[in-house]
């Protein structure tokens, strides 16, 4: 057994949050859902009307779920920040998401270099700065598709971990150097309040009710979809508040231990997906590629909108989730088990399924 392991067997066990695990899989089919709603609008059907006027409304909602995304990362990094010591953090987050991530952008490199997709980052440069988690602060675009966003999770996470270290040990002076730094990256990065919001919500999660009524789950949930659905959370302006606020009255709702989210956890596709959400967010763009060339041949266009529509996205939905297992497996759990001897996710009692971590139970 690695020696990691046996400090991982000395820990207690971890308080397993079904409804951040399902937000997961929510949050996930956000991205999803843009991606084929557009794809499906610009390839197939560009006239349709109906189309053209709701898309601009789904790009919104739909591309909000990468912050959700960093909202769920500010609530799970904060138990593992006061679990682990500063190496071990950053080396159990290091092993998580750098596998897949360093895989997906070296294949688009590699990818790009022949088909000349981006002929503007083929240089070994930005290939470097993709690697390195710097990209952001060179203006070097991603290199996979969706992976932009890891960038945000990775500087993130080293803030997160030397702020708690430096703090555990007292340095208050290079504690308020740290804390100087974050602010100027959210300044630079506003989208990073969104991890703040994960924060004070594992913060404050002692206040959080066992349960809330479900007109106020529903009215709650249905405010905060439509401001992300309206508002365009990119620009700087006042409304996103408002849009950060909703996200945080909606985290603190809906992910009470008897809530509605975690009834869903019962249902073992969406539990499943919640898994590999982290795979899905990144490998679903080369599932639907080479299927939507496949349907572009195949005239697809020419079909009855409900018809291709009913074609079109169980095959796409399938296809990804499909490829998302067999990443998941690969470069996910396989590592992480490698490195610690222990799943990703451990696995809840009532859900035991085999050795591979499928499901399990959300681990910091």
């Amino acid at each position: 057994m690695p020696p990691s392991s046996l400090i991982a067997a000395k820990q207690p066990p971890r308080r397993f949050n079904s409804a951040v695990h399902i937000l997961r899989a929510f949050a996930a089919l956000m991205v999803f859902s843009v991606h084929m709603g557009d794809s499906f609008n610009t390839y197939f059907f560009p006239n349709c009307d109906v189309l053209n006027a709701l898309m601009p409304y789904l790009k919104r909602f739909g591309t909000f779920g990468v912050e959700l995304f960093f909202v769920i990362s500010g609530y799970v990094i904060m138990a593992s920040v006061a679990k682990y010591d500063l190496r071990e953090f950053l080396l159990r987050r290091f092993i998580r998401i750098y596998p897949l991530f360093a895989a997906f952008t070296i294949v688009f490199f590699v990818i790009n270099a022949f088909a000349k997709l981006h002929p503007e980052s083929l240089s070994l440069e930005a290939l470097l700065l993709n690697l390195g988690f710097v990209d952001i602060y060179f203006g070097t675009p991603a290199l996979s598709p969706n992976a932009w966003s890891l960038t945000f999770e990775a500087n993130f996470y080293l803030m997160a971990g030397l702020c708690c270290f430096l703090l555990r040990k007292r340095q208050i002076l290079l504690l308020a150097v740290m804390a100087l730094l974050a602010l100027t990256f959210l300044s630079s990065f506003p989208i990073a309040a969104y991890f703040l919001v994960g924060c004070l919500a594992y913060a404050g999660r002692d206040l959080q009710p066992a349960s809330i009524p479900r007109t106020v789950e529903f009215l709650v949930f249905a405010l905060w979809c439509v401001l992300a659905a309206m508002i365009d959370h990119e620009a700087k302006t006042a409304a996103n508040l408002a849009l950060l606020a909703a996200t945080a009255a909606l985290f603190f709702v809906i992910t009470t231990p008897t809530g509605t989210l975690t009834r869903l956890a019962a249902v073992k596709p969406l539990f499943l997906l919640g898994t590999v959400s982290y795979s899905f967010y990144l490998t679903h763009p080369y599932a639907y590629f080479p299927l939507r060339v496949i349907f572009q041949k195949l005239s697809l266009d020419t079909w009855n909108i409900g018809a291709a529509a009913a074609v079109y996205f169980p095959t796409i939905t399938i296809a990804a989730i499909g490829a998302s297992c067999v990443v998941y497996r690969l470069l996910e759990a396989a590592p992480y088990r490698a490195a610690f001897g222990e799943a990703i996710f451990r696995k809840p009692r009532l859900e035991s399924r085999g050795a591979d971590g499928l499901p399990a139970a959300v681990t910091p």
